[in-house]
């Protein structure tokens, strides 16, 4: 069985010393993986109610910093040696295909092999329009797209 913990990309304790050293901390006890999770807009209004809690609020509303799940998994990487880094999860239509594809490889071979590449489409339609990505429609194809990258 393996443990691990999320770490903070928003939010008061996603500080980059505060990252540093809430992973290097969570290493040093023995912790398997750390979860990096992804959105790169949350926005004000949402028609939908968010689908993965009881109550419909999304609870990754924290004021502050946003770091870009990508890159914070790379900063991750090199402030730690054997913790594996888990994409929790990649909402892969937000960017493009081959760029995406070359992100996570530079990661993996920077990381020594350590990236696991948790995905899905989005649920977050307004999400989608701020960032003016593919139309959320077309999210499945998008993400098949990027999978045979």
């Amino acid at each position: 069985m393996n443990f691990g913990f999320g770490a903070p990309v928003s939010g008061p304790l996603s500080k980059p010393r505060d990252l540093a050293r809430i992973v290097g901390e969570g290493e040093a006890m023995g912790y398997d993986y750390c979860t990096l999770s992804d959105h790169v807009v949350i926005p004000r209004d949402m028609e939908k109610k968010y689908p993965y809690s009881d109550t419909g609020e999304f609870p990754g509303r924290a004021g502050g910093d946003r770091h870009e799940q990508l890159t914070a998994t790379a900063f991750v990487a090199g402030k730690t040696s054997k913790l594996r880094l888990v994409t929790s999860v990649t909402v892969v239509p937000h960017r493009p295909p081959v760029l995406t594809a070359k992100i996570l490889a530079t990661i993996d071979v920077l990381s020594e092999g350590r990236l696991t590449w948790g995905i899905g489409v989005g649920w977050c339609q307004e999400e989608f329009e701020a960032i003016g990505t593919e139309p959320f429609e077309e999210r499945g194809a998008v993400t098949d797209e990027t999978i045979a990258a």
